[in-house]
């Protein structure tokens, strides 16, 4: 028993003492910006177009509510992306540090010139109030932590992906994107700078001018890598290298 404890302690200690200290950037989000299985969504193109030192987490599955407090789903990866490591899988669960899986210690931790949020997708199957009970969490621990709104982005989702056959979330559609929009961007109270997705590749080539962003693979990344054919939420290929670099030319 004492030498388990021994050994937890030591895991701990290592844990804490593989927290980064400044960055100029930091993205916090859903598997867009970071997944097991992605090679190709925007995170990917995100992290070469930043300036600066960044550091980008992902976490699959994840609201905002997953990433404040006791969080959820610590059971999911979480994937990492700086200048150092293009996407490197810290683990779950008791493998990744506080400074790496809760905003409030990623933003203690970093002290970030800029903090960038990435969710929405996965919260459209829940009420407008759990939604802006979250948001205006999450912009409490921004205010404590200093953070200007010029200083402070979140992303919300685009257009959907087009499939070859059957849309594998049906519910992911223009109309909840624009309810969940919209209810982030009134929750924000303007502590933020809200970057809606759906305003922001509405002039891109990828989008077909109605609901959906066109399915073009880029051959050197490995086409749409784990986005399956009739995958419409994971913005992937050419329409996710434009909307990363977009994304950019705001953050920036």
């Amino acid at each position: 028993m004492k030498t388990l404890f021994l050994l937890l302690f030591s895991f701990n200690l290592f844990a804490q003492n593989e927290c980064p200290s400044s960055a100029d950037t930091i993205v916090v989000g859903d598997s867009q910006v970071g997944a097991t299985w992605s090679r190709t969504y925007t995170g990917n193109y995100l992290q070469k177009c930043l300036k600066g030192d960044f550091y980008i987490y992902g976490r699959g599955a994840t609201s905002v509510s997953s990433w404040i407090g006791k969080g959820s789903l610590d059971k999911i990866e979480t994937i990492e992306r700086s200048r150092l490591d293009a996407h490197k899988n810290i683990g779950k669960l008791g493998e990744v540090p506080l400074c790496k899986k809760r905003i409030e210690h990623i933003l203690s931790s970093h002290r970030p010139l800029k903090i960038v949020f990435n969710f929405g997708g996965n919260m459209i199957r829940q009420t407008d109030q759990d939604i802006t009970n979250q948001i205006t969490r999450l912009m409490t621990i921004v205010s404590d932590h200093n953070i200007k709104p010029a200083d402070c982005y979140f992303i919300t989702p685009t257009f959907e992906m087009e499939v070859e056959s059957n849309r594998n979330v049906p519910v992911r559609n223009l109309e909840s994107v624009t309810r969940v929009t919209n209810l982030i961007k009134n929750s924000l109270n303007r502590q933020c700078t809200l970057l809606s997705g759906l305003e922001i590749m509405k002039s891109s080539p990828y989008f077909d001018g109605k609901e959906l962003l066109k399915r073009e693979i880029i051959p050197t990344d490995g086409g749409c890598g784990g986005a399956a054919k009739n995958d419409n939420v994971h913005i992937c290929g050419k329409a996710a290298q434009d909307y990363a670099n977009r994304l950019c030319d705001l953050i920036n």
